[in-house]
């Protein structure tokens, strides 16, 4: 009967760990993703600060956008937590759309072919973050699903795992223009 009973509980905690394992594989990718993600959220910002400092030294005005977009650090800070580098990054692109909108306008900066060569590069750079975003939110959803299975509650019950958010650029954006 004693056998049958450590069978029993060996058998619930190798279950236990094969669950921990896929949902921690998922976790390793979704941070591998994320270094991806960040170093070109990094590059944006760089790029989206030259953009204000084109913009200033041209006389475009834009009221508060340019501080507004400052004080978002072009849509990168530094910090530890994905879910707040995502936030400000989040923030900040209906921003920069709208700012690119008035410098294309703009005759003193629009035709100015630094002003085109960083435009250009901005978009060949959301389009790469969509793309690595996208994976990144892969992983992210594979661990999120994992974790609500019905077969594992206990074992997240047991263990703590909390749900993980993805980074939703375009999401944000497409709320901006339905407001």
């Amino acid at each position: 009967m004693l056998y049958i009973i450590l069978g029993i509980i060996m058998v619930f905690m190798a279950w236990m760990q094969a669950a921990m394992g896929k949902l921690q594989k998922y976790k390793k990718d979704a941070r591998e993703q994320w270094i991806r993600v960040d170093a070109l959220l990094q590059t944006r910002s760089r790029y989206i600060l030259d953009l204000l400092e084109l913009a200033d030294q041209s006389g475009l005005e834009t009221g508060d956008l340019l501080a507004e977009i400052y004080e978002l650090g072009g849509g990168y800070c530094q910090s530890d937590d994905r879910e707040v580098i995502s936030e400000q990054a989040e923030n900040v692109t209906p921003l920069l759309d709208r700012l690119l909108a008035l410098a294309r306008e703009y005759p003193a900066l629009g035709n100015e072919a630094v002003f085109q060569e960083l435009s250009d590069n901005l978009t060949e750079l959301e389009e790469e973050i969509d793309i690595q975003s996208s994976r990144y939110n892969h992983f992210i959803d594979l661990y999120n699903e994992h974790r609500e299975r019905p077969s594992i509650r206990l074992q997240m019950a047991i263990l703590g795992a909390i749900p993980l958010k993805g980074i939703h650029l375009r999401q944000k954006k497409l709320q901006a223009e339905k407001e």
